[in-house]
């Protein structure tokens, strides 16, 4: 049976890290992506990274609104959802965002995402969110479906202009040249 459960920092800190480097990877720019991914993950979790990102969802823990919790089929781990909230006081205003949203490849396509994105966003509710935000990469074309399968509107564009490409050639990459984020 699917249920979540409250993050155990310590305990599920090996989780964590696959988890969110799997969705850096998946929503990284095009051109980071050129590695294939067990190099992008060796380096980026060989980099300071690990313990930033560890620090922030700790840090976000404080906040009892936080949403930090990993999904389970009976004791077997499918998913990881982290949601932070930010409140906009001149507006009266309360965001939460989803930081991290992941289903581990072998229980994607079961509506499980679906599942864990209704969660959220009944808990956004609930905890006093006004507004529910969440992002992906530009050519994870799955996370993006799933957003706009469950009525999320884009609010805003990024864009990137590569400055130095001979810097960033695969072959670079692929050595470590490159500290990736």
């Amino acid at each position: 049976m699917l249920s979540p459960r409250k993050i155990d920092n310590e305990a599920d800190k090996d989780t964590l890290l696959e988890f969110h480097c799997r969705i850096n990877y998946e929503s990284e720019t095009p051109w980071a992506r050129i590695v294939p991914f067990e190099q992008y993950r060796e380096k980026w979790l060989s980099s300071s990274q690990t313990k930033t990102f560890l620090g922030d969802l700790a840090e976000s823990m404080a906040d009892e609104r936080t949403i930090a919790e990993i999904w389970e089929d009976g004791q077997v781990v499918v998913g990881y959802l982290w949601v932070t909230f930010s409140s906009v006081g001149d507006y009266n205003l309360t965001i939460a965002e989803v930081r991290d949203i992941a289903v581990v490849d072998e229980y994607q396509r079961r509506g499980i995402g679906r599942t864990i994105l209704e969660h959220a966003e009944q808990l956004a509710r609930d905890r006093g969110a006004h507004v529910l935000r969440s992002g992906t990469g530009i050519d994870n074309t799955a996370s993006q479906g799933l957003h706009v399968n469950f009525a999320f509107k884009p609010y805003r564009i990024e864009y990137e202009k590569l400055l130095d490409e001979k810097r960033l050639t695969s072959e670079k990459l692929i050595r470590g040249r490159l500290d990736l984020p």
